[in-house]
């Protein structure tokens, strides 16, 4: 299996740590970066918990109608969307604490890097910022539903993003710090660690770099349509995702490290570790590998 995963790369040959299956799918994963655990949600309504080397922390955790997973980066909390319209909180043995149901739908979720606080966006195009005990913190509108939405770890504050080219920054008690109009729809973002540069996945319009104000610095263009992008902590590292699964390892100034064709297995999403030196890839398949540098 790994030989025939590789044999479509090129660059600088990463080892395999992890190379394993769940048949039944994998519906979404994150990474802890400060914990270096991997959640895992499958396509029969289960949880798994994973060390960066593999080995099964937790497993067969029932979550019926899961569909999309986040996971603190000190690993003590995470969320789960279930059904489109719940959001449950896990503790760090991913069993349910409380859960919540929005009305109109769940679009997007994130969690903060110690797990003290969870931002729900509705359907409706408000964001809910609840702490990790339930208590209702916050709640904003913004002109267009949120799709994408992002903790900062440097400074308490949330990063958002719309279709049709509305990006935001809110303080946790709601106030608007920044927007800007941004000319692309995204699949997804991403901040580095010290919070001074966004990364967007603008399709067509390759890997968009901004400031940490929101204001532009460039663009990678690469083979493909960038439709998910992470960057690691130290800002060294990204990894992209394109519409016809390749999978990409850049340094921040553009150089391709390494690329794969994944068409044979195409990739459903992608978590960078926090000195890019680890990327996790999970295949439509349900394949599992963990590629080390």
């Amino acid at each position: 299996m790994t030989d025939t995963f590789l044999q479509h790369s090129q660059g600088t040959r990463p080892d395999v740590i992890i190379d394993d299956v769940f048949p039944e799918g994998i519906v979404d994963m994150d990474f802890a970066h400060e914990a270096q655990t991997l959640l895992v949600a499958t396509g029969s309504d289960t949880l798994s918990l994973l060390r960066s080397d593999g080995t099964l922390l937790e497993t067969g955790r029932r979550l019926p109608g899961v569909r999309r997973v986040v996971w603190a980066p000190a690993g003590r909390f995470g969320a789960a969307v279930v059904d489109r319209d719940t959001v449950v909180c896990l503790d760090s043995r991913l069993r349910p604490i409380w859960d919540v149901q929005v009305t109109g739908g769940v679009l997007a979720v994130a969690i903060a890097p110690h797990g003290s606080h969870l931002a729900i966006c509705a359907a409706s195009g408000r964001t809910h910022i609840v702490s990790i005990d339930r208590r209702p913190l916050a709640r904003f509108d913004t002109i267009r539903p949120l799709t994408c939405v992002h903790f900062l770890s440097d400074q308490p504050r949330l990063l958002g993003a719309a279709e049709f080219g509305h990006l935001c920054c809110h303080e946790l008690d709601g106030t608007e710090v920044w927007n800007e109009r941004i000319g692309w729809n995204i699949g997804n973002l991403d901040v580095t660690g010290c919070g001074r540069r966004i990364l967007l996945a603008a399709f067509g319009h390759g890997v968009q770099v901004l400031s940490g104000r929101g204001r532009s610095k460039g663009a990678f263009l690469i083979d493909g349509d960038p439709c998910y992008v992470c960057a690691s902590r130290n800002r060294q590292r990204i990894a992209v995702l394109t519409q016809n699964a390749r999978v990409l390892r850049m340094n921040f100034e553009g150089e391709i490290q390494w690329a794969g064709d994944l068409s044979d297995d195409p990739p459903q999403k992608i978590c960078l570790g926090p000195f890019g030196d680890r990327l996790f890839i999970a295949g439509q398949s349900g394949r599992l590998v963990l590629l080390k540098w």
